[in-house]
């Protein structure tokens, strides 16, 4: 007993020299236990560490998911600057700055300055990182006297609240301006404005039917003076300044005059041939465009262009195998398209030969063709011929025709086919197809100034363009068209009703159409003659055609 107490006597109140065999005998492990457990103190440590590091963490990471607004602003900023949109532009100028250039001034500012430097076009390039508040770009400016100024412009921006804005000060407005330098432009006398002449050499604006062709020159010019004031009104010597200092010069270019391609004698003579009816003549030259008259409503009032359009048909039915110059088709009334039934002029009877159904313009033969051609490629044909596509002829509109995926049944497509349904066409339009023919399949884009550049492109080939002009001969010598045969000359033509009532048998109720050129074989000019509410082409507009093409050849 008294062992076993000094033992543990020695446990709790003993301390063992070094080297003491005690050392290895149960007090060592007790003593590997109680290091395991950390006390509190460490443990409030190690927490308060954590929760430092956490804080600390959050912070770095929530600086990085600020959003920096301002890059967006400076792009956005650019982007309206390109536009020309001064009044974004000016949503996005900080408050001091607004104080300091109100919208109505800052406008202004611009509008004159670039009135001054006579600015076309601004071009903003990558922009750089911000940096120190302020982001750069080069910019572009080119301008209608002084040539392309080029520079750097600083855009200084800043956070304002849940966005960013521009601290905008006058030397932005161009690239090179230096702080508060104005923009002027001295310019020296103005030179003298060039005239319009006609093809011979005289004054346009000297005949009636010519002046509405030239226009009228001024702050809002007209006609062929809109078109070439540039060329006609020159340029003054002039210097561009920022404040004290010259940018840019330039020196004086005088006006030139403008020479067309009309032909004031032949104009008069289809301005006569009207006889004061509403209508239109256009005379071109197949071969390279020119525009060598233009009376009445030739370029200004697109009308369904009837069955002259069948040149366009034919054509494209020949072109893509559709059809044979030695194809042969039924003689009937009327064709039954998607359920409806279309007509023939006046109700006849008509078909056999290709040719025989060109020459006495029958629906029945050509709605079908053109129904089994297609939208894709009876569209096509005719954009190759000019259609959808405006001339560069003054107060002119283009001739129409529908886009392919608008002529969605067989009826739409017959009925474009035959110049009816939605086709639009003005007399210089159909004047052009009937060049194309007589050009071997070659488009000319028309042109009204000599010095314009010829735009040719092929329609269809020469092959069929000839046999197309076979039969628009027919259409002279055995079909609808006689009354336009020049006595002497060989013309190909085709006639054309167009109905503005349907099944109306009133002629008032029709426009009267005819489309020539000639020689056939060789032309020198092509025709177009529209007549508003004047029944057949062949008894009406024919005759108005033979005229005009007697005095242009």
């Amino acid at each position: 007993m008294a062992r076993r107490r000094r033992r543990r006597s020695g446990t709790l109140g003993y301390t063992p020299r070094a080297g003491s065999p005690f050392l290895s005998g149960p007090p060592a492990r007790r003593r590997r236990r109680n290091r395991s457990l950390p006390s509190l103190s460490a443990v409030l440590t190690v927490i308060v560490v954590i929760a430092a590091l956490g804080a600390g963490g959050y912070y770095l990471v929530s600086k990085q998911l600020e959003t920096d607004h301002r890059p967006a602003t400076v792009r956005a900023f650019v982007t309206a600057w390109e536009k020309g949109d001064q009044k974004a532009m000016w949503r996005l100028i900080d408050a001091r700055s607004r104080k300091a250039h109100p919208e109505l001034g800052f406008t202004k500012d611009y509008a004159q300055a670039y009135r001054a430097a006579t600015v076309k076009t601004v071009a903003v390039g990558r922009l750089s990182p911000v940096k120190d508040g302020v982001a750069t770009a080069p910019v572009t400016v080119t301008t209608r006297y002084f040539g392309t100024l080029r520079g750097t412009v600083r855009f200084p921006v800043h956070e304002e609240g849940q966005t960013a804005l521009i601290a905008w000060t006058p030397d932005m407005r161009l690239p090179g301006l230096r702080g508060d330098e104005e923009v002027r432009r001295r310019s020296g006398d103005t030179p003298r404005r060039g005239d319009i002449y006609d093809t011979t050499g005289r004054l346009l604006a000297d005949d009636p039917t010519g002046a509405s062709i030239a226009g009228v020159a001024g702050d809002k010019p007209t006609g062929l003076e809109r078109i070439y004031n540039d060329r006609l009104a020159g340029r003054p010597s002039s210097t561009l300044r920022f404040g004290d200092r010259t940018v840019a010069k330039v020196p004086r270019v005088p006006g030139r005059s403008v020479h067309t391609t009309i032909r004031l004698g032949l104009q008069k003579t289809a301005l006569s041939a009207l006889g004061g009816k509403l209508g239109g003549v256009a005379v071109v030259k197949p071969s390279d465009g020119s525009v060598l008259a233009l009376a009445g409503l030739a370029v200004s009032a697109p009308q369904p262009p009837g069955s002259t359009f069948k040149i366009i048909t034919l054509a494209a039915a020949l072109q893509h195998g559709v059809a044979k110059p030695t194809s042969s088709y039924p003689r009937r009334t009327s064709a039954t398209l998607s359920g409806v039934k279309l007509g023939n002029a006046s109700g006849e009877t008509c078909g056999g030969s290709l040719t025989a159904s060109f020459a006495d313009s029958c629906n029945s033969v050509f709605a079908p063709l053109g129904a089994k051609l297609g939208a894709k490629k009876l569209v096509a044909t005719a954009e190759a011929f000019g259609f959808n596509d405006t001339p560069a002829v003054p107060a002119a509109k283009p001739s129409t025709i529908p886009k392919a995926s608008q002529l969605k049944d067989a009826i739409a497509v017959g009925s474009s086919a035959i110049g009816q349904n939605k086709d639009l066409a003005t007399p210089l339009g159909m004047a052009e197809v009937g060049a194309t023919i007589g050009n071997r399949g070659v488009h000319v884009k028309p042109r009204i100034v000599k010095s314009a550049k010829v735009h040719r492109n092929r329609a269809v080939s020469s092959t069929v363009a000839g046999n197309v002009r076979d039969m628009m001969i027919a259409v002279i010598s055995s079909g609808t068209g006689t009354a336009g045969a020049v006595p002497g000359v060989q013309v190909a033509g085709k006639t054309g009703t167009a109905e503005l009532v349907a099944n109306s048998k009133n002629p008032k109720d029709a426009d009267a159409w005819f489309v020539a050129f000639a020689p056939a074989r060789k032309p020198k000019v092509a025709v177009a003659v529209m007549l508003v509410g004047a029944g057949f082409g062949g008894t009406a507009a024919a005759p108005v055609a033979k005229k005009v093409l007697q005095a242009a050849l």
